[in-house]
């Protein structure tokens, strides 16, 4: 596999409410790549938010910057149900909405989050093993 990382930035209204939801789900600032402007938040040694604010995110587009539309929905596995609804209880707590239920399929439990500027998360736990149709 080439990639190593993942680097997720998002504009953002309000950097200090933005990176304590992040903060909420357990990640850590970066001092060196954080501002006035910008505060990246690593989740893993393999993810990292980069957060801005909309003056700084327009400087990497000439497109326009989309205001209460969703365009993805980033999903991160935790290591069991009981982290997911911690998780998402922390982030919840730190600003963030839950715009519908949780979900149980069996093999997958998630529940969905969006941070305070309505970027959507995932947060899920699953066994491929209990897939309907795994090998037995």
């Amino acid at each position: 596999m080439a990639f190593t990382q993942i680097y997720i930035n998002l504009p953002v209204s309000d950097l200090e409410a933005s990176t304590e939801f992040y903060r909420a789900l357990g990640g850590e600032p970066n001092p060196q790549f954080t501002d006035d402007t910008s505060a990246q938040v690593v989740l893993s040694e393999a993810i990292a938010v980069q957060l801005m604010t909309r003056e700084q995110f327009s400087q990497f587009t000439k497109r326009t910057i989309a205001s209460g539309a969703i365009e993805s929905i980033n999903a991160l596995a935790a290591e069991s149900r009981e982290e997911v609804d911690r998780l998402a209880g922390a982030a919840v707590s730190a600003g963030g909405t839950e715009p519908r239920g949780a979900q149980d399929m069996g093999w997958l439990y998630n529940r969905a989050v969006d941070d305070p500027d309505g970027h959507s998360w995932e947060l899920l736990a699953y066994d491929p093993s209990k897939m309907p149709g795994a090998p037995e």
